[in-house]
């Protein structure tokens, strides 16, 4: 149980995690064009067309995708919660007791918070390997990591230039990125303890 629970566990993160590139690639206006982001855009676009006539951007801002990803967390801990076996008090809506657990103590914004973290490590992690396994030529993963990545990116090379020619920042992010995930992670423990 506990293998097919961790399955499902990271087949919904995927899931977000497809709706939050979709929400980078907007903020960073990347190419279209690129394969890569011409996938995200066929995956997505199903849910967030319709929804957008709903819930309109905000300049590059997607709050559908947003959305999308939000619904998509309170679904899996309220999966999570009947897989597990919580059962909700009688005297309760069922609903209104679904997402007052899903929301309680902060669940969904962690989730999201732990959810966006790990994409932005992959991401990063993804920028410096094929940055350095492409020795100067074009390849469409090199162009979408980066283009997906430039927003966070940007701000930090203004302050921390390359030196010698080797961008430090995005280490440096990373760096910040693993911190953030430790203390969420040792916060969520002193929460559950």
């Amino acid at each position: 149980m506990s293998a097919l629970f961790t399955l499902l566990e990271h087949i919904i993160n995927l899931f977000a995690m497809i709706f939050l590139v979709r929400m980078l690639l907007q903020l960073a206006s990347a190419d279209f064009y690129n394969p890569i982001a011409q996938f995200v855009h066929k995956v997505t676009g199903p849910i967030l067309e319709p929804l957008r006539n709903l819930v309109p951007d905000i300049g590059k801002f997607s709050l559908a995708s947003l959305l999308v990803v939000i619904i998509i967390i309170v679904a899996k801990f309220i999966i999570f919660g009947l897989i597990i076996g919580q059962m909700f008090p009688t005297n309760y809506m069922v609903f209104g007791s679904l997402v007052g657990l899903a929301f309680s103590n902060g669940m969904s914004i962690a989730g999201l918070l732990m959810i966006a973290i790990n994409l932005l490590l992959i991401l990063f992690v993804a920028l410096m390997i094929s940055s350095f396994m492409a020795n100067g030529q074009y390849h469409p993963a090199i162009t979408f990591f980066y283009q997906v990545t430039r927003p966070l990116l940007s701000p930090l090379q203004k302050i921390i230039p390359p030196i010698a020619g080797i961008d430090f920042s995005p280490m440096i992010l990373l760096f910040g990125l693993f911190f953030l995930q430790n203390w969420l992670l040792n916060l969520g423990g002193k929460l559950l303890s």
